[in-house]
């Protein structure tokens, strides 16, 4: 009698082939796709002889096997526990026990290195690095350098320190709300003729103002602006 249809396990790690539902599927992927069912099959059959039989060393073992072969790395890991749970105590198990044992290391490290290896594919796919232009790096640390500057001069502190002084828990949300207004006006003065250089026209355009922070806050995004980040924070 034919067997019925076998639940398939969805991979648990990135570089399944995955091909085109209407292309006819190569020789080497019809392999790939038979020794995977295979091995689906084998867990299966593992699995049902553990339920039946817990001490079922054998089966675990083959299972564990066959889940590291198709990279199931928690099933592997979970059948692999069982082997070693299913060895007899005794010294004259000890041989079986220390073989499953390191079954169960072996799953674990491939595991961690399959983890490792996706890692390394993906940051090579994209690495932000190569999408940074010097030039902007070098325009983006130049104007933050230049809006640092501004805010430490005293006619920016003194007045800026005085609005500060006014916060406190007493104040109501509206007045909280005016004060930090003229706060956020007062830097935006210092900084309005040195966005006006770089062609930013803040003083008349708030949505100028976005742009030019948007600028430079993607060049730190790319994680490659340690001296640009440096600065931000001294800002904020």
């Amino acid at each position: 009698a034919a067997q019925p249809a076998r639940p398939t396990e969805q991979p648990e790690k990135e570089g399944e082939r995955v091909h085109d539902a209407g292309a006819a599927p190569r020789a080497d992927e019809e392999e790939n796709n038979l020794e995977s069912l295979a091995a689906e099959w084998a867990i299966e059959e593992a699995e049902e002889a553990l339920r039946l039989d817990p001490r079922c060393y054998l089966a675990a073992w083959e299972g564990a096997i066959a889940a590291k072969h198709i990279g199931w790395w928690s099933r592997s890991r979970s059948l692999a526990k069982k082997a070693v749970e299913a060895v007899p105590a005794g010294a004259e198990n000890r041989a079986q026990r220390e073989t499953a044992n390191m079954l169960f290391l072996l799953v674990a490290e491939e595991e961690q290195a399959e983890k490792r290896k996706v890692q390394e594919m993906n940051s090579l796919r994209h690495d932000p690095a190569k999408d940074l232009d010097p030039a902007e790096l070098e325009w983006a640390t130049n104007v933050a350098q230049r809006l640092n500057e501004v805010l430490r001069q005293e006619d920016f502190r003194r007045p800026h320190h005085q609005l500060w002084k006014q916060i406190s828990p007493a104040l109501r949300e509206k007045e909280a709300e005016g004060i930090f207004d003229q706060i956020r006006d007062l830097v935006w003065q210092k900084w309005h003729p040195v966005a006006e250089q770089h062609g930013y026209h803040t003083a008349q355009d708030k949505s100028a103002r976005s742009e030019l922070c948007a600028r430079i806050v993607e060049v730190v995004n790319t994680g490659h602006a340690k001296e640009l980040a440096k600065i931000l924070r001294e800002i904020v």
